[in-house]
């Protein structure tokens, strides 16, 4: 091919010197007007040949490449891998990080494929003289380079599309996005390049990114830290590469072993004349740095060459500033922060009716909030509910089964055979999304009241973070306690053979003066509904007291900005029928009781009045204060059952 060349060559050559001949001739003798146009077009014909010699030089120069003359095998850098991975490529077998001048599986890969592809046995994609040999003789290196940071090459670079004169790039900067990103975090952004482009518009083709790494004691290969790449123009995607392997990153020449480089090749990123180029670098981080490792640091920059693009006239442009540095770091990867919270669905206290000698009805006794509050998906493995019971009775006596609902799905639990022990719902694996938060409800059935528990026995439900076991769903790393905050109690619902209810109805409170100087007190109403259970009446004693009595029908507590002193009067009344000094609630019926209270305080102050409990029986001398008297404690949450502050003076 050559020695064909250079004769065609020669032979233009002579041709082209007889016509030189010819058209000074003709311009001598012909007349002015013919002779201007004959000699324009044996100009035209003499530059056409004049073209075609210089194809046929570069076309020369490009068959003429290096002779491979060194064994090569994984590990083996420099040009002589940089051209052999180039011819390879030529030839049809892919190596998907390009030409990086690193021999690693990739090239092992591709080098075996042509060498089964030619009857090379073993084809173990080591090139050494046999397969030197066959590559030598089929053409041997690609050879030549663009070179230069001011123009060269136009082979395989497009120019459609593109309009103006040579392109001038200028203000390079690299601009710092995210400083540090978090193992198994997809999509940070580490760094901008932004440079001018004037003059002309251009095709952004190829840019390399160099990472170093800044502690040398630390593991040092950014494909340990790295999975992808992608390379966005002016927000849009315009690339991506794998770069987990050693493949796809070149050790920078001269620079040490923790200089490496990325090259992303085949872009076509269009930068119009008068804008400014935006190129961001995008990586997906690892989800499995070792956790000392997670000290590491990166330098990133582009080298002064390490943007490469083409202009509408064919010139390859150069951009970049080795000098200009963004850091980068990282963190462990977020597993989820949880926050327990109270629930506006957990239930009122109450009195749960339980059964003599069968379990009793499901009821719904606890409600609370888990709220994850970072952008990470997290998963609940286990959870665990504490009881506390009055006496000395063992958790699994008292409650026959639990049940956990969490958004529709129900999860049995155990319940352990100790006083005060916990319900236990392990494997749940209830998946709580970043930012979200779940509901969760515990239902129960109790078991039968003889020889396991008393009538009037309460129970209270609680959960803290040490309670809950959780997971970050893609990494698989335990939530830590100290990750988990908050805490929820239920309210205090009383076991009893006998059904009974109480329901606030309305408050109220005003103050009346007898003598502006020496006296005036204030009257506060607490009206609240009594139901009784389907199956039994139940009596309620007419007489109510401050908290501390033991037998009133109704108690009470006064609260304010001061411990109050001076006189208290105070009434339970009732259209419900009366019995022997009590009211009567027949069975499921429902009666409303008023609650007066009236305070003559010997200091003026702020006060207010809150219904504390409700005693009852089911027969009159028990709600007298007999035994088998019971108690209803009132939420002493919920407002409705307590007055507004009243301020009354002495």
């Amino acid at each position: 091919m050559i020695a064909t060349s250079n004769n065609t060559i020669a032979k233009i050559a002579a041709v082209l010197a007889g016509l030189g001949l010819v058209a000074s001739s003709f311009a001598a003798f012909a007349p002015a007007a013919r002779a201007a146009d004959s000699t324009a077009d044996l100009q035209a014909q003499i530059n056409a040949l004049l073209a075609q010699i210089a194809a046929l030089q570069g076309s020369s120069s490009m068959s003429a490449g290096a002779t491979f003359t060194k064994d090569l095998t994984i590990g083996s850098t420099g040009a002589d891998v940089t051209a052999l991975q180039k011819w390879l490529i030529s030839k049809g077998f892919g190596i998907a990080a390009g030409a990086t001048g690193y021999f690693g599986a990739q090239t092992a890969a591709a080098l075996g494929a042509y060498q089964a592809s030619v009857g090379i046995s073993p084809a173990a994609g080591y090139f050494g003289p046999i397969t030197r040999a066959k590559v030598n003789g089929a053409g041997g290196s690609m050879g030549g380079s663009t070179g230069g940071s001011t123009g060269g090459s136009t082979g395989g670079s497009s120019t459609g599309g593109l309009s103006g004169d040579e392109a001038n790039l200028t203000d390079f900067d690299l601009r710092s996005e995210d400083s540090d990103g978090d193992e198994g975090e997809e999509g940070v952004e580490v760094a901008t390049a932004e440079f001018d482009v004037e003059d002309g518009d251009i095709r952004v083709e190829r840019v390399e990114i160099v990472a170093s790494s800044t502690n040398d004691s630390l593991e040092d290969k950014p494909w340990e830290f790295f999975d992808t790449v992608t390379i966005w123009g002016d927000g849009e995607e315009i690339g991506d590469m794998d770069v987990s392997d050693r493949d796809a990153w070149d050790e920078e020449n001269g620079q040490g072993e923790d200089i490496h480089v990325l090259t992303i090749n085949n872009l076509d990123y269009v930068v119009r004349e008068d804008d400014m180029a935006s190129i961001t670098f995008a990586f997906d981080i690892a989800d499995s740095i070792d956790d000392a490792d997670l000290a590491q640091e990166f330098d990133f920059y582009v080298d002064d060459e390490g943007i490469r693009a083409v202009d509408a006239e064919g010139i390859d442009q150069y951009i970049g500033d080795d000098s200009d540095t963004v850091d980068f770091g990282f963190g462990e990867e977020e597993n989820g922060t949880l926050s327990i919270r109270e629930s506006d669905e957990d239930p009122d206290a109450a009195n749960l009716k339980v059964e003599d000698d069968e379990t009793s009805n499901e009821y719904t006794v606890f409600a609370f909030d888990i709220r994850n509050t970072e952008d990470v998906d997290t998963l609940i493995t286990d959870l665990t509910i504490d009881t506390t019971i009055t006496g000395s009775t063992n958790t699994d006596d008292v409650i026959r089964t639990a049940t956990l609902v969490v958004d529709g799905d129900e999860y049995d639990g155990d319940i352990e055979a100790a006083n005060d022990g916990n319900i236990v719902f392990e494997d749940i694996d209830v998946a709580l999304g970043g930012d979200e938060t779940l509901s969760f409800e515990l239902m129960v059935e109790f078991a039968s009241q003889q020889g396991n528990y008393s009538s009037g026995d309460t129970v209270v439900f609680d959960i803290a973070p040490a309670d809950i076991d959780a997971e970050g769903e893609d990494s698989g790393d335990s939530v830590e306690v100290s990750d988990i905050s908050g805490g929820a109690d239920s309210n205090t619902h009383t076991l009893s053979l006998t059904g009974f209810a109480v329901d606030p109805v309305s408050t109220s409170q005003t103050a009346s003066v007898v003598d502006p100087v020496a006296s005036s007190y204030g009257t506060f109403v607490i009206k609240f509904d009594v139901t009784a259970d389907e199956d039994d009446p139940i009596y309620v004693d007419d007489t109510a007291e401050q908290f501390g009595s033991s037998t009133a029908g109704a108690t009470y507590n006064i609260l304010g900005t001061s411990t109050f002193a001076g006189t208290i009067t105070s009434s339970l009344t009732s259209n419900a029928s009366q019995t022997g000094g009590t009211y009567r609630v027949d069975a499921g019926d429902t009666e409303e009781f008023t609650l007066t209270v009236t305070l003559n305080p010997n200091g003026a102050g702020q006060f207010r009045v809150e219904l504390d409990q409700v005693r009852y029986g089911t027969t009159t001398a028990a709600a007298a204060g007999a035994t088998g008297q019971q108690t209803f404690s009132v939420d002493n949450d919920n407002a409705d059952f307590e007055t507004d502050n009243l301020f009354i003076t002495s």
